[in-house]
């Protein structure tokens, strides 16, 4: 009898497991797909297009995937985010013809960057529901045919393998593989939907004050009775003024001109970040230029696949090596200040160049500043 009850809870308890994972399903944000930029070349050599992909799966004879792009000898990259329905263990699937790289929250996952006909990787991850995933898929396409899907296993899914695995089993039976399918559009995004919140100003703890315990005097030593001189005042301890708390920097909020900068960028082309100057001589970033990197921070950020060269240039005042020894420590000034603004160190590259790359006449002082700059170059 208790097997038959014990048995019967198991059956039910299948039965409402689906219909708590519908209801979690519906309950999250729903994406939007990933954002590709598409370039000719097949190492990223020239940007012709950038749109909104649902999914990643396409298969593709002699036909251009984008507007401008060519039918062959062309490369695309996603970026977004993944954010799984469920918490437990996935097996993502990448089927591609020809090469391709995969990351996950910035870790390198897969890397068969070379000429290949239609191969399949699998990925075992474990991943955590409510949490988004930074995704960047790269892609290159030698000739012929162009083939690429992201697909996946769910934890539901490898748990109905296991079961079945065990049922066949018993009955000398080979159990089916678990089908993968496509990762649906509603859980990859082009933004990140789960945006950190800004933390709240620590308050300093409050100062205890502790009253000194009284010495007790020994029993067996007399007291005089002439002389005696007045007890002394007990101290009062100092209070130390407690540290002010580090200020919590403000939400940067985004201009449509820094929006049209950040699409530059996206789409490779090198530029003069605003404001990004320095004083003669100097490699100490200018109050200006903090505010301005503020903003740059919050851009990359939102892009996690972007990789860029902070090149630091100087004007011709001086000697050729110091300035070059100059411009290479306003780069890294520069990458310094992004790190501590939350973006990752293997993202940034430091290139010094001195004064070989002027931009404006050094005979004219009024000119010499805008030599004294910091151009961002992005990398494939």
């Amino acid at each position: 009898m208790h097997w038959i009850l014990r048995v019967g809870l198991c059956l039910g308890l299948l039965a409402v497991a689906p219909g708590l994972v519908v209801a979690q399903e519906a309950a999250a944000p729903v994406g939007d797909g990933l954002l590709g930029s598409y370039y000719r070349g097949r190492n990223f050599e020239e940007f012709r297009h950038r749109q909104v992909d649902a999914t990643i799966d396409f298969q593709r004879r002699n036909q251009a995937p984008a507007e401008g792009v060519p039918a062959e000898d062309f490369s695309a990259r996603w970026t977004g985010w993944l954010r799984v329905p469920t918490s437990g263990h996935y097996v993502l699937h990448l089927v591609v013809d020809d090469g391709a790289r995969l990351w996950l929250d910035g870790r390198l996952l897969l890397n068969e960057w070379r000429g290949q006909s239609v191969s399949s990787y699998t990925l075992d991850l474990n991943l955590q529901a409510g949490r988004a995933y930074a995704l960047r898929l790269d892609y290159c396409q030698y000739g012929a045919d162009s083939y690429a899907q992201l697909a996946w296993v769910r934890p539901e899914q490898l748990a109905k393998a296991e079961q079945a695995v065990s049922w066949r089993t018993l009955w000398g039976l080979v159990a089916d593989p678990p089908q993968r399918t496509v990762i649906p559009t509603r859980y990859l995004f082009s933004y990140n939907p789960t945006p950190q919140p800004v933390p709240a100003p620590a308050r300093p703890a409050p100062l205890v004050r502790r009253p000194q315990a009284p010495v007790p005097t020994p029993r067996h030593v007399s007291r005089p009775l002439a002389h005696r001189q007045p007890p002394a005042r007990a101290r009062q301890p100092v209070a130390t003024p407690p540290r002010p708390a580090l200020p919590v920097a403000a939400p940067v909020s985004i201009t449509p001109a820094d929006t049209r900068l950040a699409e530059q960028l996206a789409q490779g082309q090198a530029l003069v970040w605003p404001n990004l100057y320095f004083a003669q001589g100097q490699a100490d970033l200018l109050p200006a230029a903090r505010v301005s990197l503020d903003t740059l921070a919050t851009i990359l950020r939102q892009q996690p696949g972007l990789r860029l060269q902070v090149q630091g240039h100087t004007d011709n005042q001086g000697d050729s090596v110091l300035n070059r020894q100059l411009s290479q420590r306003r780069a890294e000034a520069v990458c310094r200040y992004l790190v501590a603004g939350g973006v990752a160190d293997g993202r940034l590259q430091a290139k010094g160049y001195g004064g070989s790359r002027p931009v404006a006449d050094n005979r004219v002082v009024g000119l010499r500043a805008r030599n004294r700059r910091v151009v961002l170059q992005p990398l494939p």
